[in-house]
């Protein structure tokens, strides 16, 4: 942990917590893969509306705009994956009227409904890529982590942005969640470059899965081509697992969940699921040691100050170093400390109640007087004692 006493207080940096949900977007749910279909979720029966709105309560609860990592070949109306290269194990005779219907508009307007709480990733059409008719994982690079054709993932882009526009869903997402974790950095050709070209940027990655031509720039974050790329971590639980109970040893700033961790058979018991993950993550947030960040943009700030920030103390004053976190592409200036007194809180909560002091600076160093009410950074600005 990033952190000092500093009279009777502690005060830290703490680590950000992002839930990122991924493999969202399916209709069936059963995995096709030893049939060289996708993998899908294998839930034991098919996706409805509902299944969103269970999303939207995760968000709700945690104070956070949950990313959630779609899958969008089975939102296909109009079957344009025919003309996509590798996109369906199906090729140019691609059928997905088995997949349309009124839940798709339900599903839909689900998603609108609730931007606040849920952002859509990017995490591919159907998960894979298919070679004649073979199936080859995955959809954008292959198990080495090597690009697929240039102009083929152009192709797999364009036709997810229209698929979008095609269900009136939000459109041009800013993040990439790549499927089965095969991705590649540094060198060309480059998916950051790619990705840079359509809007996207951000990537949720396991950086120890990707394909290196040259080393991430810290151990949390990395960039290239303007695009940012942040530590995913291990899943807590597997991917296929329904109605996960609550688990995690939280060792990085992103909690990755899988769609069917979250649900449960019985529709309506979804939410119970949903209640017990919530639960768990806000009461292991209270502590000094993490923080719920509202959105990907503030998990990414506050990772970079957690990471390479340096705290220092004297007299009463704590002092925060950001001059590596100014070299960070994406860095807003914008993240927040933790003070807890030692022993503090209620009787038997202990040092877990602490205060949350929000900051945002525009220097090399920002100072807090933990006994006053004013921080400064170049200028003075609020603070919360």
């Amino acid at each position: 942990m990033n952190s000092l006493h500093c009279g009777p207080a502690l005060v830290a940096v703490p680590m950000p917590v992002l839930v990122v949900v991924e493999d969202v977007g399916w209709w069936r749910g059963e995995d096709g893969s030893r049939g060289g279909q996708p993998y899908r979720n294998r839930f034991p029966r098919n996706h409805c509306p509902s299944d969103y709105l269970a999303l939207a309560r995760l968000g709700r609860g945690l104070g956070m705009r949950v990313p959630v990592g779609m899958v969008l070949g089975e939102w296909d109306r109009d079957n344009i994956l025919a003309a996509v290269p590798g996109a369906t194990w199906q090729g140019e005779d691609w059928d997905n009227q088995g997949n349309v219907g009124p839940h798709l508009d339900e599903a839909a307007a689900c998603l609108r409904d609730n931007q606040r709480w849920l952002e859509l990733a990017c995490h591919g059409l159907c998960h894979e890529f298919w070679q004649q008719g073979v199936l080859s994982r995955s959809e954008f690079h292959d198990s080495e982590g090597l690009l697929r054709d240039e102009a083929v993932v152009r192709r797999h882009l364009r036709a997810y942005e229209e698929i979008l526009h095609r269900n009136g869903l939000p459109s041009a997402p800013r993040l990439f969640l790549p499927p089965a974790l095969n991705h590649g950095f540094g060198g060309r050709p480059s998916m950051q470059r790619l990705l840079a070209d359509f809007g996207y940027r951000v990537v949720v990655t396991r950086f120890t899965r990707m394909r290196c031509q040259m080393p991430p720039q810290t151990p949390w974050c990395a960039w290239e081509h303007g695009v940012r790329l942040l530590e995913r971590g291990l899943a807590p639980v597997p991917w296929h697992e329904v109605a996960a109970v609550p688990s995690w040893d939280f060792s990085g700033p992103v909690l990755p969940l899988h769609w069917g961790n979250l649900l449960h058979p019985d529709p309506e018991a979804s939410g119970a699921v949903v209640d017990a993950w919530v639960e768990m993550l806000l009461r292991e947030t209270r502590g000094p040691e993490r923080l719920l960040v509202p959105d990907l943009q503030a998990c990414w700030d506050q990772c970079v100050v957690w990471s390479l920030g340096s705290l220092t103390g004297h007299g009463g004053q704590v002092a925060v170093d950001l001059r590596r976190a100014w070299e960070v592409p994406g860095f807003s200036g914008s993240f927040s400390l933790k003070v807890s007194a030692q022993g503090g809180g209620d009787a038997g909560q202990g040092p877990s109640l602490c205060r949350i002091i929000p900051l945002q600076c525009r220097g090399e160093r920002v100072v807090i007087d933990i006994g006053g009410a004013m921080a400064d950074s170049e200028g003075r600005e609020k603070g919360i004692f």
